[in-house]
């Protein structure tokens, strides 16, 4: 082994050095997507419990919900507290969200289980993918479906197509939430990822639902961005990104 080692141009000692320096750097990474999760719903049910929550829902969508399954659309940025929100208002119903395969995407799938929902993995982007599939197979089978439209790498406040096409081939229609907070932190990330301050107000706003596209021609699926897209940006982004959302998009 030694001189395996020493043909490679590897000292032994180097050698167990790196192995245990990847050893402990996987144990770091297994032991933050264990806590991780956690610790994040914790601090999610303590902070939303601070929240004075206000809700204009014209439609009665919230307190008197449709028995047929939904599919929620909400950006990316204000992820943060809807599933406790999910929990509050929609007490009794199952669903399903999609979720990025990324190590990122495992830590938010073990945090989307401790509050009952289960995660598809994969992209909405890539049709016939495997998260693509799941979300179909477990929407079928009666859950609500949960989407960020512009996640989960942006541009900021752009529908992309995932979320319309899911709509199209289950023909259920997409329910738009925006919400804005009194006071709040942006982090920088490409969503400018929203955290309220404990004991803010925020203002949920539900819309009216969209309904699902009659076909995936591109003037059926643009037709259903433009209306989802105006529905998620009103009282959510600001005038001066109404029309520059690809350029705030990249800034850092």
């Amino acid at each position: 082994m030694n001189s395996d080692l020493e043909a490679k141009g590897m000292r032994p000692e180097s050698f167990r050095s790196e192995h245990r320096t990847s050893w402990l750097a996987s144990r770091r990474r297994s032991l933050r997507t264990r806590l991780s999760p956690a610790l994040a719903a914790f601090f999610i049910r303590s902070l939303t419990r601070t929240l004075r929550v206000m809700i204009e829902d014209p439609k009665g969508i919230v307190s008197r919900p449709p028995k047929e399954p939904l599919i929620f659309a909400f950006w990316h940025n204000r992820l943060l507290i809807m599933p406790a929100l999910y929990c509050r208002h929609f007490p009794g119903r199952k669903l399903v969200a999609l979720v990025s395969a990324s190590n990122d995407g495992e830590v938010l799938a073990r945090l989307l289980s401790r509050f009952g929902f289960e995660a598809a993995r994969g992209s909405s982007s890539r049709r016939g993918g495997v998260g693509f599939r799941t979300i179909l197979r477990l929407g079928r089978e009666g859950r609500d479906i949960a989407v960020t439209p512009d996640g989960p790498r942006g541009p900021r406040y752009r529908v992309q197509d995932g979320v319309l096409q899911i709509s199209q081939i289950l023909q259920r229609p997409i329910l738009p939430i925006t919400c804005r907070f009194s006071r709040k932190s942006e982090l920088r990330s490409w969503d400018r990822f929203q955290i309220p301050h404990p004991f803010s107000t925020c203002w949920i706003r539900v819309g009216s639902l969209i309904d699902p596209p009659k076909n995936d021609s591109p003037a059926e699926l643009a037709a259903r961005r433009t209306a989802l897209e105006a529905a998620l940006r009103r009282d959510v982004v600001p005038e001066s990104e109404q029309t520059t959302v690809a350029e705030n998009a990249r800034l850092p």
